[in-house]
């Protein structure tokens, strides 16, 4: 008998979980045992190994499986259930935050552009009509010398 499958005999809150290592669906699956009734498929729980710091991150890809309890592979117990909600929450205020400071960047660096445009030649650009574009488009005479732009002159 398989001693680490025993708890199944004696305590029927206990679940076997089918879990994978790897992101491929084809992975090896591997059947860890809790008594955490919340987890299910597609959960991430942390799991006893022998490599890093003797626990890692599986991903469940079946809850209440089937168990052989002749196998002679010892079943581990699930450490806990991953909660990533908080996780993903901060992910997500900080991508606003990110799309905030960009959009600020832009507009800044806009602003001292045009800040800097008009102060060279404010009144040639003044005095082109695109840069008014509420006022209907004059042609001016390559020959013409600009003359500032006024609002109050008739077209």
């Amino acid at each position: 008998m398989n001693y680490s499958t025993a708890v199944f005999l004696i305590n029927d809150d206990v679940r076997a979980v089918a879990c994978t290592y790897e992101a491929d669906e084809k992975a090896k699956r591997e059947i860890f045992k809790t008594l955490d009734k919340s987890i299910t498929k597609d959960d991430f729980v942390i799991v006893p190994t022998d490599t890093r710091h003797k626990m890692t991150v599986v991903k469940v890809v079946e809850v209440d499986v089937d168990v052989d309890l002749d196998s002679h592979v010892p079943m581990q117990w699930i450490v806990g259930a991953v909660e990533r909600h908080d996780y993903e929450r901060l992910i997500k205020m900080e991508e606003t935050a990110i799309e905030t400071i960009k959009s600020a960047e832009k507009r800044k660096k806009r602003d001292e552009m045009r800040a800097a445009i008009f102060k060279d030649r404010e009144g040639m650009l003044n005095s082109l009509s695109l840069t008014h574009l509420d006022v209907p488009v004059v042609e001016v005479p390559a020959e013409a010398p600009a003359k500032p732009y006024d609002p109050n002159d008739s077209i």
